[in-house]
């Protein structure tokens, strides 16, 4: 075998060579660099509904509105029941899940949107949004850190009879003001004022105030 021969025969070895080091390398890089697999999202279940009134139980609710849930359920599954009974409980139970954050997945995932005033639910979820819940980092695989509110208890201060104007209609209902106990104290609002008015024979949220100020 000629000089030049042996040279171009050393050449195709060396270059394979290369070829397989760097094919090598690049699968052991890949191998040891792969993520390590994430835990699936977790589901929600619902527990428990109230027939006729479309309101739910889910397993991630807290123990004060599951309390304060079935409270509302065996209210209006009797014969007979007041509304202002209806509206207190369900104001409870707005203002639990609003501000109950800590078991929210993301911003987007509103609390209380069952008890809205149907035409007023698009604004008063975007207004939520871009508000109290801005910040809410997404936890569906329940990696977030950081702490949230929970609500553990709603008190009824005070309760009135009102009439609420929505259009040419004047919709009877109930003002009703609340105070709200925290888990832990992380600055979020403390006492509420709500309007609640009944159309047809569900009571609904129409309008909510702060009155820290």
């Amino acid at each position: 075998m000629d000089k030049k021969k042996r040279k171009k025969k050393k050449l195709i070895m060396l270059i394979i060579l290369l070829l397989i080091i760097i094919g090598g390398g690049t699968g052991a890089y890949f191998y040891f660099q792969k993520e390590e697999p994430q835990p699936e999202p977790k589901k929600i279940e619902v527990l428990d509904k109230i027939i006729g009134f479309e309101y739910s139980l889910e397993d991630r609710d807290t123990a004060v509105y599951k309390e304060t849930f079935l409270e509302l359920k065996k209210t209006l599954e009797s014969d007979t029941f007041e509304d202002k009974t209806y509206a207190e409980l369900l104001a409870k139970l707005f203002v639990i899940d609003l501000y109950t954050i800590d078991n929210k997945i993301s911003k987007y995932d509103v609390g209380s949107q069952d008890f809205i005033y149907p035409e007023e639910k698009e604004k008063f979820t975007s207004k939520v949004m871009d508000t109290m819940y801005k910040l809410v980092e997404d936890n569906t695989t329940g990696t977030r850190r950081g702490e949230l509110p929970i609500v553990k208890e709603v008190e009824v201060t005070k309760t009135e009879e009102t009439t609420y104007k929505k259009g040419t209609t004047n919709l009877k209902g109930y003002q009703i003001d609340v105070f709200i106990s925290y888990e832990k104290d992380l600055g979020y609002d403390k006492k509420i004022t709500l309007t609640l008015v009944k159309e047809e024979n569900k009571i609904y949220v129409v309008q909510t105030k702060t009155l820290d100020d």
